[in-house]
């Protein structure tokens, strides 16, 4: 959160400042239970690191960010909490979101693809689909009318009577106030403002496709 470098910074005498320690990098940290690995990403979409430690050393961490971050009112979260804010995102999780049964092109990661690389496994299926084109495109939809319920798992997402989608992660956006879902479609739907539907236990909700991410799209909260 917007807070968690001074927070951060009552527990290790590590800098945290950006040009210290910069956004998607890792360091060794210094902190009254030892060192600890430090990673400057999260899966929320805000300023940030996680900590990685020995299970000896985990109680006594906790407690001294709790102690350092009581005065900015500091509160535990819960999995659906986080599930909110990187749904904003369009962080995938796995067996949901990504799965075998999807490339890396199908998820929308091709910028995580190297195909300049000499071999790595799988590299001449990705060089023969890059040719020919996915069969699908990850996208965020936002739906457009607020219902009783936010889009569920498999849903089907259609252009009138053809479906042309599935949904894979659906939830309510406090950032946005709006329900959101993500999944994948045909790659001619992939385009910002798209129009489409969504069957949301046999009830079709219109929902327009919206930028990657949904929210803070050029990443100014995690490099703040």
């Amino acid at each position: 959160g917007p807070k968690s470098r001074e927070v951060l910074s009552k527990v290790t005498t590590t800098s945290l400042d950006n040009a210290s320690f910069p956004w998607l990098t890792h360091q060794l940290i210094d902190t009254k239970v030892g060192k600890v690995l430090a990673l400057r990403v999260n899966y929320v979409g805000e300023l940030g690191w996680e900590l990685h430690a020995s299970n000896d050393q985990m109680v006594e961490l906790y407690k001294s960010i709790w102690a350092a971050g009581e005065p900015h009112g500091i509160r535990d979260m819960g999995i659906y909490a986080v599930d909110s804010l990187r749904l904003d995102k369009n962080y995938r999780g796995w067996k949901g979101d990504l799965e075998i049964g999807f490339s890396p092109f199908d998820a929308s990661l091709d910028r995580f693809v190297d195909l300049t690389k000499a071999s790595f496994v799988g590299k001449d299926a990705l060089v023969a689909e890059k040719a020919k084109g996915s069969a699908y495109r990850f996208v965020g939809m936002t739906l457009d009318v607020d219902g009783d319920a936010d889009a569920p798992f498999c849903a089907g997402i259609f252009d009138g009577n053809k479906r042309v989608g599935i949904v894979t992660s659906g939830g309510w956006s406090f950032t946005l106030d709006k329900s959101v879902a993500l999944g994948y479609v045909e790659p001619k739907y992939e385009t910002v403002g798209t129009k489409l539907e969504v069957e949301i236990f046999g009830t079709r909700v219109p929902v327009t496709v919206g930028s990657e991410p949904l929210f803070d799209p050029k990443n100014e909260r995690l490099r703040s």
